[in-house]
């Protein structure tokens, strides 16, 4: 049967072979169309049967679709089309089919990135899992166009210049798996690299008891997110949590009769209840000029997806001193690090000092058994951490057999 699972999704039914009632060697078509003669008849043309139509709703063809999930889309991998062929073109069933299965099997695998790697004379795939970039597959390397091109096309990116990186976004809605996806394209010796970080849409959301934080860390990071006023940064670097983190406290929050706008770039996932404003530098929008506007909006609680300038950072702590509460994310290194980092971009130490909550650091480590697990220091504006710095953290994790000291040495660092 030449109508793989892939191509039925994209069509919204689900094929699968018929015989009884005296039909041999027929298709039974789910599909919530029964006047879609266009696209019978194409099945029909295609693989050279007959089509009994069923009248099926979206979830039973999801669910009918998902149970023909053993044929793996990694198979895929294994069934190339061959250079040169009509259907090796960036809109044909094969390399549509192709990326389709890249995805599927990235999420499968808990991969938070999908790197797609030119060569001299192969297309590299390489996934992130746990943090540890793994190889994945090989390809030739002609096929590296097509799929790019499909996968430009999928999040708006000009197709037509290969000379400089693009940016772009796009949403994956799988057999199995729904995400959005951000896509970066780099030129490189021999082509373009394209790294496409991968934000599952989880069918429940988190909240602060979903993240593992020891109950003293838990109560007080409660108490900031109940607080009226004040300014809360987490640090780490790219992909430690931040984001799941601070909309893990804004979900409880939002239960309240409050006003709460977000500034981010990009927004990553929808938060039902918040205003959320999309930076676009090429339109004016920067954070620091839709942080004024916000301010105008009669806001309770305002989130920035990052501090990157001092002008964003002077006008985020006079938010904090004015009746609203700010939660903004930070590069440093450590909690400690954040006050050296703020006076650079020109903050007065006293101010920050009186408005400050608290400054949360936060990283993930490889746990021994699989997957990772967070570990965070909180420190207060007395200049006490909640309940102990990241290091000590992390080693108690050690003692209790969940990471190794090679690990958090890894992460964090050699201690001096």
């Amino acid at each position: 049967m030449t109508t793989s699972i892939l191509w039925g999704k994209a069509h919204g039914v689900a094929v699968m072979p018929y015989n009884k009632n005296g039909v041999k060697n027929g298709l039974s078509v789910a599909t919530t169309d029964m006047y879609n003669e266009l696209l019978f008849e194409k099945i029909r043309v295609e693989n050279r049967k007959r089509v009994i139509p069923h009248q099926s709703t979206p979830i039973q063809i999801r669910q009918l679709l998902q149970s023909q999930a053993h044929l793996s889309p990694e198979s895929i991998f294994t069934n190339m089309p061959k250079q040169g062929e009509q259907t090796s073109s960036w809109e044909s069933e094969p390399i549509i089919n192709l990326v389709e299965a890249l995805f599927e099997t990235a999420l499968n695998k808990n991969a938070t990135d999908i790197h797609l790697e030119p060569t001299s004379n192969q297309f590299r795939i390489r996934l992130r899992i746990d943090g540890e970039l793994c190889d994945y597959q090989t390809l030739p390397l002609w096929l590296a166009e097509p799929v790019l091109i499909r996968l430009k096309i999928l999040a708006n990116v000009d197709i037509t210049d290969r000379r400089v990186p693009h940016d772009g976004r796009l949403s994956y809605q799988g057999l199995c798996h729904q995400a959005n996806v951000r896509l970066s394209t780099l030129p490189v010796r021999g082509g373009e690299k394209c790294v496409l970080r991968l934000l599952p849409i989880l069918p429940e959301e988190q909240t602060l008891d979903d993240l593992h934080f020891t109950p003293m860390l838990l109560q007080q990071l409660r108490k900031i997110f109940s607080s009226p006023q004040g300014l809360l940064l987490i640090t780490g670097p790219t992909g430690s949590g931040k984001t799941t983190t601070l909309y893990a406290g804004l979900r409880e929050i939002l239960r309240h009769k409050i006003n709460v706008t977000t500034i981010e770039d990009p927004v990553e996932y929808e938060l039902f209840g918040a205003n959320q404003v999309q930076v676009n530098e090429k339109c004016g929008i920067t954070f620091a000029e839709a942080l004024r506007s916000i301010l105008r909006q009669d806001p309770d609680v305002i989130l920035i997806g990052e501090i990157r300038d001092s002008e964003t950072a002077n006008i985020a702590l006079r938010a904090a001193q004015t009746g609203h509460l700010v939660l903004a994310t930070l590069h440093t290194n450590s909690a400690q690090a954040t006050f050296s980092r703020l006076e650079d971009l020109g903050l007065n130490k006293k101010w920050i000092q009186e408005s400050l909550l608290g400054i949360m650091a936060q990283r993930l480590l490889r746990k021994q058994n699989g997957g990772r697990t967070a570990v965070s220091e909180l420190l207060l504006p007395n200049g006490n951490y909640t309940d102990g710095s990241l290091r000590q953290n992390a080693l108690t994790l050690v003692k209790q057999g969940i990471v190794t000291e090679d690990e958090v040495n890894r992460v964090l660092g050699q201690p001096l």
